[in-house]
């Protein structure tokens, strides 16, 4: 497939329920208009599309299901907003999660949510399936629906 050309790549790992891994490029869209700057890996997973795309380190392009996708790691800390005002205007919230297997990351999550509703709880029970969080020198975007359990650390 070569009409990927329109599309911003960003190198992640992908890990699926069943243990498997994959190393490669996600393809996320690029954006002339508003909100301004490329999509994020976080709109990209919580698009509706039930699949997306992922170029594979060894060559060739799979289709990953969302559902069976526990979490995508991105080496580099990915910032969740493109504008700085938001990003200053967000609450930031220390978070430990597991996940099946017992994997344990710790880090930060990003809070843009109404004064009245701004609880870690408030965040992870909110909309989209995949939320961010950032720490131990990577980005990771964890499917919800595949979390053992999580805890605030603050």
């Amino acid at each position: 497939m070569n009409d990927w050309g329109s599309t911003n790549r960003v190198p992640a790992q992908v890990s699926l329920v069943e243990g498997v891994a994959f190393e490669g490029e996600l393809h996320l869209l690029t954006r002339p208009a508003y909100p301004p700057g490329p999509e994020t890996p976080l709109e990209m997973l919580n698009r509706p599309d039930a699949f997306f795309a992922l170029t594979l380190q060894g060559g060739g392009v799979a289709f990953v299901p969302k559902s069976q996708v526990v979490q995508v790691s991105c080496g580099e800390e990915v910032p969740l907003f493109s504008d700085p005002d938001r990003l200053s205007a967000a609450k930031h919230v220390e978070l430990e999660v597991v996940l099946p297997g017992g994997s344990e990351y710790r880090g930060t999550a990003t809070l843009e949510l109404p004064p009245n509703r701004s609880r870690a709880l408030d965040f992870v029970n909110g909309p989209g399936t995949f939320f961010a969080l950032w720490g131990q020198g990577a980005t990771r975007y964890v499917n919800k629906a595949h979390v053992r359990l999580i805890r605030p650390l603050d």
